[in-house]
């Protein structure tokens, strides 16, 4: 018997790291139930939902579908049950409930623990098919063949093309972003997301039509630029999915983009998928989805297209943490290890900084889009150059006109941290010098010490006027400053009409009782 669901309640806005994560924490229960349901996916929904348990939790689930999806609970004297399963007894109750939040166990059962009629279905199916994916790669032949119909030129795709096509969609991205001259822009949709999540906002000193506003950089678009591509790619892939819930078939939508994001995790790299075999949802999913560099679509015709998933769209389904150092440095030194395995230099992810105690940044890049990153908090006019190092240097005047633009010390320090050479990186210590870092927080707390408020200054001469104005300023949080010894009141600029008014009627009153 389906279990029974219960009313749909407003989804949670929460930080995810994947979609597996996005599908524990963001979504109903009532749509993961959908998820295992669906005839032509749903299995492969399960297969991925169990290959992230623990290894108890594998036990547990796999045992109940070989007893029929249900087995008591036991903890009696010579009734066996799931208890009996394992051996840290006190780790069950914590395990239980975090299949139920899946929507693996029913959350009724009191007596024994049965697995959910969608996911039992869907498990069997997944353990009765030799499917590795719910689609089929076009051979290279068939590939050849739709572009001789349609009289087009075909190259193949390798893997190299893939990592390219991703690498140049966010190189675009983040090269708009820090306002990189002379370079290709990313698409409309691209630029409006930036906007919508509150990476790029307008210029607010903008004096032309307000929706030709150039976009900035804010503090949240700095901060997207030190996660790597998986998370920055992801953080879009939220983004969209949030834009459907305004949409009147949202639950059907949703449930749609779950389904091709979990099959898109039992693709391969290098492999062509039609487009012709996917619904219509389906097929606007991939051109939408080909905007964020997850797929490479090669359009033949109106009717006919090939998507190629990238390794970033298979990463997808992997959780990771922005927090680990440990992981950033690791990605970093092997990129760098790369880089320095060619004889010259040449145009390469890797980045690895040094910072002197003179306040000289050495930066081991050959990449343009780092360069204008560093322009950020570094001053660009002390820039010198050689084939694969750049020098530039921090200064008092480049760190705060960065504090402007909204960038905080800890995002500039975080960066320089990533991104430190492997020969000064410490488990012990920072690879920033301390006397830099306690300075960028110094020059941090400088914007602190004085607050400029525009006022208006009124002169109080009558008796009594001076407490009724600075009462009245104060009823209004108007109140700046006063004396009452010089009889001045200094109000917020903004209230400066209500005030004023408050004045001249206060006057009038008092003249017209002495009259």
């Amino acid at each position: 018997m389906a279990e029974e669901r219960p009313k749909e309640k407003k989804r949670k806005k929460v930080s995810t790291n994947g979609v597996l994560d996005y599908l524990r924490t963001a979504l109903p229960r009532e749509t993961l139930l959908d998820l295992y349901a669906d005839e032509a996916r749903g299995r492969f929904v399960c297969r991925a939902i169990l290959q992230q348990l623990s290894d108890v939790g594998q036990q547990i689930v796999m045992r109940l579908s070989c007893c029929g999806g249900s087995f008591p609970i036991g903890g009696q004297p010579k009734v066996p049950g799931v208890r009996d399963w394992v051996n840290q007894k006190q780790k069950l109750p914590q395990l239980l409930k975090e299949l139920k939040k899946w929507g693996i166990i029913q959350s009724d059962r009191t007596e024994d623990i049965a697995l959910t009629e969608q996911f039992h279905k869907g498990l069997q199916a997944s353990i009765r098919s030799l499917d590795s994916s719910p689609w089929q790669p076009l051979a290279q032949s068939s590939i050849m063949a739709l572009a001789k119909q349609a009289g087009v030129k075909y190259k193949p795709i390798s893997t190299i093309d893939l990592e390219t096509h991703t690498q140049e969609t966010w190189d675009a991205v983040l090269h708009y972003m820090v306002g990189t001259p002379n370079v290709r822009e990313p698409s409309t949709a691209v630029k409006n997301f930036l906007e919508a999540t509150g990476l790029m906002q307008p210029n607010k000193d903008w004096k032309g039509a307000a929706d030709q506003a150039p976009l900035n950089i804010t503090s949240r678009g700095f901060q997207f630029m030190l996660l790597d591509t998986h998370q920055q790619v992801w953080h879009f892939v939220v983004q969209y999915l949030q834009s459907i819930e305004g949409h009147k078939k949202s639950d059907q939508l949703l449930t749609e983009a779950m389904l091709f994001l979990i099959s898109l995790s039992f693709a391969k790299v290098g492999d062509g998928y039609s487009s012709s075999a996917l619904s219509k949802r389906g097929q606007r999913l991939v051109q939408d989805l080909s905007l964020f560099g997850l797929l490479y679509v090669k359009n033949f015709d109106d009717k006919n297209s090939v998507f190629y998933p990238t390794q970033i769209a298979l990463q997808l389904v992997q959780e990771s943490s922005s927090t680990d150092t440990s992981m950033l440095w690791s990605l970093s030194t092997k990129a760098l290890d790369e880089a320095l395995a060619h004889p010259r230099p040449h145009d390469s992810s890797h980045l690895a900084i040094i910072v002197q105690t003179n306040f000289q940044l050495c930066a081991y890049t050959t990449s343009h889009l780092h360069v204008a990153m560093l322009s950020l908090f570094c001053d660009e006019y002390t820039i010198r150059r050689l084939p694969n190092v750049v020098f530039m240097i921090i200064t008092r005047d480049s760190v705060k006109k960065a504090f402007a633009s909204g960038i905080k010390a800890e995002q500039i320090l975080r960066f320089l941290e990533k991104h430190a050479h492997p020969k000064i990186r410490s488990s012990s210590g920072s690879p920033i010098p301390q006397n830099v870092e306690d300075q960028i927080w110094l020059w941090d707390r400088e914007q602190r010490r004085l607050q400029w408020t525009e006022v208006f200054q009124i002169d109080c001469q009558m008796a009594g006027e001076f407490d009724a104005v600075k009462d009245r300023t104060d009823e209004i949080g108007a109140h700046v400053w006063s004396s009452k010894k010089k009889g001045i009141v200094y109000a917020d600029f903004a209230f400066a009409e209500q005030v004023q008014s408050f004045a001249r009627q206060w006057r009038a009153k008092r003249a017209a009782e002495g009259m």
